[in-house]
């Protein structure tokens, strides 16, 4: 039998570092949003051979158990005591280490579509398996938007609004890992974020306002990847002139996401990055949101 999901991937409206565990894990407060597009496509033979193996697709991506998917499913089949003979192919459109959460989507998917063959697992069961994953997976099992603290694994789901703003997403060619951003992380850089930070943005974003939700955005981390990428910077520009409300550091990075109002605002700051990145086959548009393409 062969089951497939999409896994899309993430943003986050806003990003702050409250702390930071004895383990060395950053606790923080964020708002997740649930992007279908980009996204990868996920098929999973459940009448393979013997054992798990994963094929992803795209240069240097890891294979079998070093992928986030192999190892949800080797974590599925040991919470369930299932012999597996599994194989999992992975269309890879989510840049690898770009902020966006496409490991961690992929991963979700594979635990949603062996719960929901093999139902083995409640609900509770399955957000704590994915939890020993990593800490954004949870987040891929009901994806929408969700307000996330703890090291991101304690979710809140919200309200999510009926349409979202026009959004694009701009990969520069470059991975930045996770680590990297944290552990370069300013402690005097903090971005204050107030305790109704989360439902007014979320209220902005329902009513459209990308005016107020643009000024309500922030992230902690980004401000590591601006000095140490100055490419960044330029795009950042190049967005900003291009009528762009908001330009922001998506995740860890290295990806950056643009919030706009009007369609054709996006449309032609599309053009303009475009011609920026022309030549670098590394590089990597969407466009996401309510004027999806």
């Amino acid at each position: 039998m062969i089951v497939s999901a999409i896994s899309g991937c993430k943003i986050n409206w806003f990003l702050k570092v409250t702390g930071k565990r004895s383990d060395g894990y950053h606790l923080i407060e964020t708002l997740f949003q649930y992007l279908p597009f980009p996204s990868d496509e996920i098929t999973l033979d459940l009448d393979a051979a013997p054992g798990i193996r994963v094929r992803c697709g795209g240069s240097g991506m890891p294979q079998d158990l070093d992928n986030l998917a192999g190892k949800a499913a080797a974590a599925y089949a040991g919470r369930t005591g299932l012999k597996p003979a599994w194989s999992i192919t992975i269309d890879k459109h989510v840049p690898a280490a770009a902020g966006l959460g496409g490991g961690s989507a992929d991963a979700g998917a594979v635990l949603r579509l062996l719960n929901g063959h093999y139902g083995r697992l409640g609900r509770e069961e399955l957000r704590s398996l994915a939890s020993g994953i990593g800490a954004d997976v949870p987040f891929f099992l009901e994806p929408g938007l969700v307000l996330a603290r703890g090291i991101g694994d304690e979710l809140t789901r919200l309200e999510a609004p009926a349409s979202l703003p026009g959004i694009l997403i701009v990969f520069p060619g470059f991975p930045v890992s996770a680590k990297w951003a944290y552990t370069r992380l300013a402690p005097e850089r903090i971005s204050p974020c107030g305790a109704d930070t989360a439902s007014l943005l979320t209220e902005a974003l329902r009513r459209g306002d990308t005016g107020r939700a643009a000024g309500l955005m922030h992230n902690d981390l980004e401000y590591a990847l601006f000095d140490k990428f100055p490419l960044l910077d330029v795009v950042r520009s190049e967005l900003l002139s291009s009528g762009a409300e908001r330009v922001m550091v998506a995740g860890s990075g290295s990806s950056l996401f643009a919030l706009f109002g009007a369609d054709a605002d996006r449309e032609g700051a599309q053009r303009t990055v475009r011609e920026l990145f022309r030549g670098d086959p590394e590089a990597k548009i969407f466009a996401s949101g309510a004027w999806m393409s």
